[in-house]
């Protein structure tokens, strides 16, 4: 019987919470994804990295799509994107026509890849609707670089994530060193700041922080203290939904 109360309580702030989308942005490394991840799980939300989904275009562009130029071919793939984010088990995986691509689309020159599409204006707008469905039906955590600002403007609470460069750099490093995945040093550092660069300076959409948004740095907490701090400002902004969070 309590356990049933229990799913009954969870149920009901599920329903309480459809609607409510808490984005967070930051650069790469910055810790956003980690983190981002750690709220959805704790508050039974869905969750979305928007730059799987621009991943995922370019990873279409370069493995499968080549009719055309780059920038048709890519718009052409936003359209048409068929991309799912899914609890399996203790990991989220990215599905694309029904094949799951978590791994591949770490790769770094799909990362390369997905910050040059992302550039693209007719991409961004096609991928706009696909992540505003997001947290309809109940809540969304969702990461990327404008959903602040650009995606969801009017979100009641926001998170801006950052860290120093090199923090980041080492931070990439230890992942793919995690991983298995060989890199050379040089040329990753380089992609990043290049990354950073195009990231921040392109015409639309740029990455930075959103007025209003909350702005934790993380080069010197880990990613528990994170957490906290974002779960506690969570708590104060949608309290009567995350009540047992």
């Amino acid at each position: 019987m309590g356990a049933e109360k229990g799913l009954d309580l969870r149920e009901e702030s599920r329903r309480k919470s459809a609607g409510i989308v808490i984005p967070i942005d930051g650069p790469a490394g910055s810790g956003k994804s980690t983190a981002a991840k750690g709220v959805a799980e704790r508050l039974g939300f869905d969750y979305l990295e928007s730059g799987a989904l621009y991943r995922a275009v370019g990873y279409q562009v370069l493995n499968k799509n080549r009719e055309g130029d780059f920038e048709s071919r890519a718009v052409d793939s936003a359209r048409g994107l068929r991309f799912e984010c899914r609890k399996e088990g203790n990991a989220w995986k990215n599905v694309l026509d029904g094949e799951d691509v978590t791994d591949a689309l770490r790769d770094e020159v799909i990362s390369d890849m997905a910050s040059r599409v992302s550039a693209i204006p007719g991409v961004r707008a096609a991928l706009l609707d696909f992540q505003r469905n997001y947290g309809r039906k109940r809540g969304a955590v969702i990461d990327g670089r404008d959903i602040g600002t650009v995606v969801f403007p009017e979100a009641r609470l926001k998170f801006f994530l950052d860290a120093d460069i090199e923090v980041r750099i080492q931070r990439r490093f230890a992942e793919l060193e995690a991983r298995g995945v060989p890199f050379h040093p040089d040329h990753l550092r380089e992609d990043l700041k290049r990354r950073d660069e195009r990231d921040r300076h392109r015409a639309s959409a740029p990455l930075r922080k959103a007025e209003d948004a909350e702005e934790i740095q993380t080069s010197e907490i880990g990613v528990d203290q994170v957490l906290e701090v974002m779960l506690e400002k969570i708590r104060l902004v949608y309290g009567e939904v995350i009540e047992d969070a």
